[in-house]
């Protein structure tokens, strides 16, 4: 075989292996977005939880990060017994980084839509640069303050800000700001993980990064239980609510899909791409999201909704403008 064969048929292999793994992240994207319906659904039949909606949340989170831990003790070995110290630890700290993001997102749930929680979760990726700008001095380019103030706008426009003469009157819930606040925590841990992620060897900070929050979840939801309605009332509830087929099958599928699967094929697959080629892709999640949940009746389409998120996409496709342009572009 000739060098020019060999390379045409190396380039081959490397788009066969691009398009695999672009493949696989739009797979991510899909578990992670219908997983905004499911996390309603837990919530909707939570609903009789003695400590509210944060009790619920706290209890979910702890089940699902924990067995997931346990899954991957058990199905990939290397990742939790092969691993340093170090490892774990980093994996920890991404991890409760994280959970500090999940949790406000899982509980907002509760009055919230599934298409408006991916929708406003998805405003982390134009939170990144601005919170690298204030820890790290990483000025952001023109580009990315142009894409935040569209995503921007496209969050008053589902709110309805713009028609009303304060944010008092605007159409959002609760769980809406608590959705926002959930989006810098996310951006917070996207930078984390840059940074601990090069302490690491691929996939081995999954064990740590399950562990941590898991265990911090549940002692937290402990806590929890035992100052408000007690931890007899919590047990009763939650051991009657797992009684239930529907939940059941509810965290079978959260813990599954969106958790063990894909934050493992994440790991394995956003590498062999680049951080901005998956952060496109990434931005699939809030329509798989919609999409479902109009589908499974928890959201209807409207004209705020269609607007407001295209605005909102556009931005954070902008935000990440300078990551994909050429260098000689980003100079000008």
């Amino acid at each position: 075989m000739s060098d020019t064969e060999g390379s045409k048929s190396e380039g081959l292999a490397n788009a066969a292996r691009q398009r695999h793994a672009t493949l696989m992240l739009v797979l991510v994207t899909l578990v992670w977005g219908v997983s905004f319906t499911w996390l309603k659904e837990w919530q909707v039949s939570a609903g009789e939880c003695p400590g509210g909606g944060l009790l619920s949340s706290l209890t979910l989170i702890g089940i699902r990060m924990t067995v997931a831990f346990v899954l991957v003790a058990i199905c990939l070995p290397r990742l939790t017994f092969g691993s340093t110290l170090r490892e774990h630890a980093a994996g920890a700290i991404v991890g409760l980084t994280f959970f500090a993001g999940h949790l406000p997102q899982v509980w907002g749930l509760a009055t919230t839509s599934p298409a408006f929680s991916a929708l406003f979760t998805s405003l982390a990726s134009a939170w990144v640069p601005l919170v690298a700008w204030a820890y790290f001095g990483q000025r952001p380019a023109v580009w990315t303050l142009l894409g935040f103030a569209l995503a921007i706008t496209g969050t008053l426009v589902i709110s309805g800000i713009g028609s009303v003469s304060s944010f008092e009157g605007s159409s959002l819930k609760t769980g809406d700001w608590l959705t926002l606040i959930a989006s810098v925590a996310f951006a917070v841990q996207v930078l984390v993980l840059d940074r601990l992620g090069r302490l690491a060897r691929p996939g081995h900070i999954t064990a740590g990064f399950f562990a941590g929050p898991g265990l911090f979840s549940l002692a937290l939801a402990a806590a929890v239980a035992a100052l408000g309605p007690g931890t007899d009332a919590w047990w009763s509830w939650l051991a009657g609510s797992l009684r239930d087929p529907k939940v059941q099958m509810n965290i079978v599928q959260l813990t599954l899909l969106p958790t063990a699967l894909g934050f493992h094929l994440m790991n394995v697959y956003q590498p062999r791409l680049g951080a901005s080629r998956a952060a496109l892709i990434y931005l699939l999640e809030p329509v798989f999201a919609s999409v479902y949940s109009v589908w499974q009746g928890h959201d209807r389409v409207t004209a705020a909704l269609l607007l407001g998120g295209c605005l909102i996409l556009t931005g954070n496709a902008l935000a990440e403008a300078p990551n994909w342009l050429p260098r000689r572009a980003q100079k000008a």
